[in-house]
C-alpha cells in the first residue's frame, strides 16, 4: 500500500467529499468525534488479506478518513498493521530507528513531531505514529493535504483574574451567536470576555482557534482574527426556545424542539435548527447518546431545505 503524500491513500484522495468518498468505498464501519466540537471522522476496517485497491495486505487495519468543516477529506491515517509503504519503504511493524535511517538515506527530511509522540516528514504532510507498547515499531501512518506545519500551543492567562463571563447557563442568539459571544468579534475581546486557554492552528478550518477550557466554549478565527465559528461544550449549559441542548440524549432534545414547533433538519450525529442558524452535536449517529456540542456559524449555501436547494434527503421535520 504505497501512499501518496499530499495527494492521499488509495480510495481516498485529498479534496473529495465525504459524500463522493463514501459512494466509491460504501458507508464506514463507524463515524465519531474526536473531539466535542470536530467534524465527523470515518473508520474504515479493512478485513485481513485484502485492500479495495486490491493488494494483498496480511492482517487487517484500520483508516480513518478527516474531513474538514466543509466535509472535505483532509487527513488520512492508517493504523498498525497496516503495510503501508513510502517510496518502498515499509514504515509499519519495524523498528522505528531503521524507518527513520532509511527514509533520511532517500534524502527526507525526518524531524520529532511536535505535537504527538513520533516522527513528521514536514514538507510531505506525513506523521509517523508513537511507537506501540508490544512492539517495536510506529502505530500509525497520518497523512494531511497539507505540510506539517511548525504550530506551537499557545497558552494565555484570564485578562485581570477576572471569572469568565461564558461559565452560566446561555441562549443561542439566532444567526448572530450564543450567549455573550458573537459571530464576527475580534479575538482580544473574546479573550478578555471569557478568560485563558489554549491557542492553535486547526486543520480542518478556519486561521486559528482558542479552546477555553473552564468556559468550555471553542472559537474558530478567520485571518483578520474575528469569529466565524462558535462550538459550547461541557461545563457549558446552553439552551434555545426553552429546550436544553447540552448533555442531554439527542432524541429528548429533537422531541422537546418538535414539541415547541421547531424546524429541524437531521444529519448524521447532528440536529441542524435552519430557523436558528446552530446545530447540536452527539459524538456518533445514536439518539440515546448525549450532545456534546453546540455550534453556530454561518449559513452555507443549502443550509436551509425551505430555500429549494440542498433539500433532498435531509429529513426535514416540522
Amino acid at each position: 500500500m504505497e501512499i501518496a503524500p499530499r495527494i492521499g491513500a488509495p480510495g481516498a484522495r485529498f479534496g473529495r467529499t465525504r459524500a463522493s468518498v463514501r459512494a466509491a468505498r460504501g458507508a464506514p464501519d463507524s463515524a465519531f468525534r474526536r473531539a466535542a466540537d470536530a467534524t465527523l471522522t470515518d473508520m474504515y476496517v479493512t478485513a485481513p488479506g485484502g485492500h479495495e485497491d486490491g493488494e494483498g495486505c496480511g492482517d487487517g487495519f484500520f483508516e480513518f478518513l478527516e474531513y474538514d468543516d466543509a466535509d472535505v477529506l483532509h487527513a488520512v491515517e492508517v493504523a498498525s498493521p497496516a503495510p503501508v509503504t513510502l517510496d518502498g519503504i515499509v514504515l509499519l511493524g519495524r523498528p522505528a530507528a531503521e524507518v527513520v535511517a532509511e527514509l533520511r538515506g532517500l534524502g527526507h527530511e525526518v524531524e520529532a513531531a511536535r505535537e504527538a509522540e513520533g516522527w513528521a516528514l514536514p514538507a510531505l504532510g506525513v506523521v509517523l505514529g508513537g511507537t506501540a507498547q508490544d512492539a517495536d515499531g510506529f502505530e500509525s501512518v497520518r497523512l494531511r493535504a497539507t505540510p506539517v506545519g511548525d504550530d506551537a500551543f499557545e497558552f494565555f492567562e484570564p485578562a485581570g483574574g477576572s471569572r469568565p463571563a461564558g461559565t452560566g447557563p446561555a441562549e443561542v442568539v439566532a444567526h448572530r451567536g450564543i450567549g455573550p459571544v458573537r459571530l464576527g468579534s475580534a479575538r482580544a475581546d473574546m479573550r478578555r470576555l471569557l478568560g485563558g486557554g489554549i491557542g492553535s492552528v486547526p486543520e480542518y478550518g478556519g486561521a486559528a482557534q482558542d479552546n477555553f477550557f473552564e468556559a468550555g466554549v471553542v472559537l474558530t478565527y478567520d485571518a483578520d482574527e474575528t469569529v466565524v465559528r462558535i462550538a459550547f461544550t461541557r461545563p457549558a449549559s446552553v439552551g434555545h426556545g426553552g429546550v436544553p441542548l447540552l448533555g442531554r440524549p439527542m432524541g429528548d432534545v429533537r422531541a422537546d424542539a418538535l414539541a415547541r414547533r421547531m424546524r429541524i433538519v437531521e444529519r448524521e450525529a447532528e440536529l441542524f435548527f435552519p430557523d436558528g442558524g446552530f446545530s447540536v452535536l452527539t459524538a456518533r449517529d445514536a439518539p440515546d447518546l448525549p450532545t456534546t456540542a453546540v455550534v453556530s456559524a454561518p449559513a452555507r449555501r443549502g443550509d436551509d431545505p425551505a430555500s429549494g436547494e440542498g433539500a433532498e434527503g435531509t429529513g426535514l421535520l416540522w
